[in-house]
């Protein structure tokens, strides 16, 4: 269990395992590690004070898991069944979640927006003009799935914001572009203190403090790996479409955390969360 932080909040923050893909390391941490292959996985986020049920993302759609691989035949298997699997080992059901907030509507953050049609969902401004004006980069790599289009398009209570706001006592959205054109970033206030949930800013944890030695991977093995120098602010993924603004995002994340350290920052494909108290 993580040490108690001096003025904790209400919220308990939960890992749900949406699946796996395999892939480098260096996808994730370009320049580093290029020879060590991993197990990742795809992570939603369920955040409870007891009242509420918030999700942070949804995971990845099957429809994207084509015979046995995702994008740039990686071996994966995920999909729907992974997340309600997830959610049915914490006694819900998707009508049982309250609000939806997407760090990014990629297809591995929002591939099952559908199984929430009516469900108050929040995104930025932005990510909602990324999705519908993909540049042929994004097309080609079908970094988000177009079926998310109409599916939020038809949900009454999808709302889209521009820029920073609090949504609920304790829980903020910081905007923070960078790996996408609306990226955003979602403090919380939990039991063990500020965790900022970055979705894809940084894919692993050694992204956001590059003097780390070793990450884990889906199957709960640690690895070593490189650490960057030490004056390296991060190390970027490959998925970065502004670097002006990717920095000044990692800046503003760790400007929100009282005590910056690994344990603050909740990335959307760092498997340790799965194996730990958040």
């Amino acid at each position: 269990m993580n040490k108690r932080e001096p003025g904790c909040g209400k919220w308990r923050a939960i890992a749900l395992d949406c699946g796996y893909h395999i892939a480098p390391k260096s996808a994730h941490t370009v320049g580093y590690d290029q020879d060590l292959v991993m197990k990742m996985p795809y992570i939603a986020f369920l955040l409870q004070d007891g009242e509420q049920n918030i999700l942070i993302d949804n995971g990845i759609s099957a429809s994207f898991i084509v015979d046995g691989k995702a994008w740039g035949g990686c071996p994966a298997d995920a999909g729907e069944k992974d997340l309600l699997r997830s959610l049915e080992k914490n006694g819900l059901k998707p009508e049982d979640i309250d609000l939806i907030l997407y760090t990014h509507l990629h297809n591995d953050h929002a591939g099952n927006a559908h199984l929430f049609p009516n469900t108050r969902s929040i995104a930025q401004k932005d990510e909602w003009y990324n999705l519908n004006n993909q540049v042929f980069a994004e097309k080609l790599r079908r970094d988000y799935d177009d079926s998310v289009i109409p599916v939020l398009r038809a949900n009454k209570n999808f709302y889209t914001i521009e820029g920073d706001m609090e949504i609920a006592e304790g829980v903020k959205l910081i905007k923070t572009p960078g790996h996408t054109r609306g990226s955003m970033s979602v403090v919380v206030n939990t039991v063990n203190g500020v965790r900022v949930f970055v979705g894809d800013q940084f894919h692993q944890v050694c992204s956001c403090f590059p003097w780390l030695d070793e990450i884990m991977d889906y199957d709960g093995v640690t690895h070593k790996c490189t650490p960057a120098p030490a004056d390296w602010p991060t190390i970027p993924s490959s998925l970065v479409y502004n670097y002006y603004a990717y920095y000044d995002s990692a800046e503003k994340i760790k400007a929100h955390i009282p005590h910056p350290g690994p344990e603050n920052v909740i990335c959307g494909h760092d498997a340790s969360v799965l194996y730990r108290e958040i």
